[in-house]
């Protein structure tokens, strides 16, 4: 069974088809998936099922549409997502907060055209790396900045438009503006 697929900067076009998912390709044990910096387009197939995937990048490509819902209801052992740099647009979906069991390290949603709020529910994560800057959010909920990595010191690189920034000190060091937020 491969459990690793690297085809990063490859040029490669199209969509990932449907048939991805399929048994009939003995992919679905797969636990690494980079499809970073092609020219992919279209959208994530829903039901993709991958239970046992730990990293996923497909940032860099001209992915567009919603993010699917079952990434963060099916992708139990997701630690790295990576999505920037498409055109995906709507909302964080809710069920992202609990991807991979609460046990994410990294996502990145950076340069998209995500709408809406940011998703609070993040503050059980480990996340060290999150990203949500260039899209078109209009706020990002009071909950993700008291994630315990924020409280502990541990963030490695917070990212956010300075317009909807609330989490102190990230945001006053890249804004250079005191924030809104209540200090923690």
């Amino acid at each position: 069974n491969m459990t690793r697929l690297h085809l990063s900067h490859n040029h490669l076009t199209g969509s990932i088809p449907h048939t991805f998912k399929s048994g009939d390709v003995d992919i679905r044990p797969i636990e690494y998936l980079n499809l970073y910096s092609n020219k992919l387009t279209g959208t994530i197939p829903d039901n993709l099922r991958f239970r046992q995937i730990k990293f996923a990048d497909l940032g860099h490509n001209q992915f567009q549409g919603t993010l699917p819902d079952d990434i963060g209801e099916k992708w139990v052992e997701l630690r790295f997502l990576y999505l920037d740099n498409n055109d995906f647009t709507g909302t964080i979906p809710e069920s992202y907060p609990t991807t991979g069991n609460t046990r994410m390290e990294a996502m990145t949603f950076n340069h998209n055209r995500l709408t809406g709020k940011v998703p609070g529910k993040f503050t059980n994560n480990k996340l060290l790396e999150f990203n949500v800057q260039d899209n078109l959010f209009t706020e990002i909920d009071s909950e993700v900045c008291k994630q315990s990595v924020f409280i502990r010191g541990e963030m490695v690189e917070f990212k956010a438009d300075c317009d909807i920034c609330e989490c102190e000190p990230y945001c006053e060091l890249k804004c250079g503006v005191e924030t809104k937020a209540p200090k923690l």
